[in-house]
C-alpha cells in the first residue's frame, strides 16, 4: 500500500465523517462498506492489501479504546449487570452454540469450529442503535445494546485468542484447558487494563498539555492491548 493510497483513503474517511457530523442519522458504516466495495473495482487500489496484522494490531486497539472512552459511565453503571451478562455469558453461549453447529456441518475439529464462531459472533450495532433510538425513543435499550457491543469485542478477542491457541497447538479441546486459558487471558488482561488505565488517568489529570494527553491516550490504547 503506497503513501498516496493511504492519503486518499484517509481523505475519503474524513469526508464521510465530516458529512456525518452535519447530517443526522447518516449511515456511516453502510456508506463506508459501499465505498469499499466500489474501490475494489478500481485498478489503482488493486495493491491495497488489508492483512490480519493491520486489523488486529492497528484497528482493533483503537476501536476498543474509543468505544470504551466514549460510552457514558453513568449509562454503564445503570445497566451494568445486564450488559456484563450479555457481553460475557451471552457471547460464550453463542460461541459454543454456533461452534457446535459449525462442527456438525463443516469438516473442522471442534476447537477450530469454535474459533470460527468466535470470529463471527461479535456484532457492530451502530446502525441498529440509531434505529432503536428513532423507533422507540427509548435510550435505555440503545444503551444496553451499545454497552454490550463495547464489551463483546473484548470478550470475543479473549475467546478467539484462547481457542486459537488450543487449536493451533493441535490439542484436543477440553473444558478444563479452555477454562484455564480463558481465565488467564481475561483476568490478566483486565488487571493490566485497570492498572495502566488508573496510572495514565492520574498522569493525564496532572498534565495540562493537550498534546501530551492525546499522546498518553494513544500509548494507553495500544500499550495495554499489546501487553495483554
Amino acid at each position: 500500500m503506497s503513501i498516496e493510497q493511504i492519503i486518499i483513503l484517509l481523505l475519503i474517511g474524513y469526508i464521510v465523517f465530516t458529512i456525518d457530523t452535519k447530517q443526522d442519522n447518516f449511515p456511516v458504516p453502510t456508506v463506508l462498506v459501499i465505498i469499499g466495495i466500489g474501490l475494489a473495482f478500481i485498478p489503482y487500489f488493486d495493491s491495497v492489501n488489508v492483512t490480519e496484522d493491520i486489523i488486529y494490531h492497528i484497528f482493533i486497539p483503537a476501536l476498543l479504546f474509543i468505544s470504551a472512552y466514549q460510552f457514558p459511565i453513568k449509562n454503564f453503571r445503570k445497566n451494568a449487570g445486564l450488559i456484563i451478562t450479555l457481553a460475557t455469558a451471552g457471547i460464550i453461549v453463542n460461541v459454543f452454540l454456533l461452534g457446535s453447529l459449525t462442527w456438525l456441518i463443516a469438516p473442522l475439529g471442534f476447537a477450530s469450529a469454535l474459533v470460527v464462531a468466535a470470529i463471527l459472533t461479535p456484532t457492530d450495532p451502530v446502525s441498529v442503535v440509531s434505529i432503536i433510538k428513532q423507533a422507540t425513543h427509548n435510550d435505555e435499550i440503545a444503551d444496553i445494546v451499545e454497552g454490550e457491543s463495547m464489551l463483546n469485542d473484548g470478550t470475543s478477542i479473549v475467546l478467539f485468542t484462547t481457542l486459537f491457541s488450543i487449536a493451533n497447538q493441535k490439542q484436543s479441546f477440553t473444558l478444563l484447558s479452555f477454562t484455564g486459558e480463558f481465565l488467564l487471558v481475561s483476568i490478566g488482561g483486565l488487571t493490566i487494563g485497570l492498572v495502566l488505565g488508573y496510572l495514565v488517568s492520574k498522569i493525564i489529570h496532572y498534565s495540562h498539555h493537550r498534546q501530551y494527553q492525546i499522546m498518553l491516550s494513544i500509548i494507553l490504547a495500544y500499550g495495554s492491548f499489546f501487553n495483554c
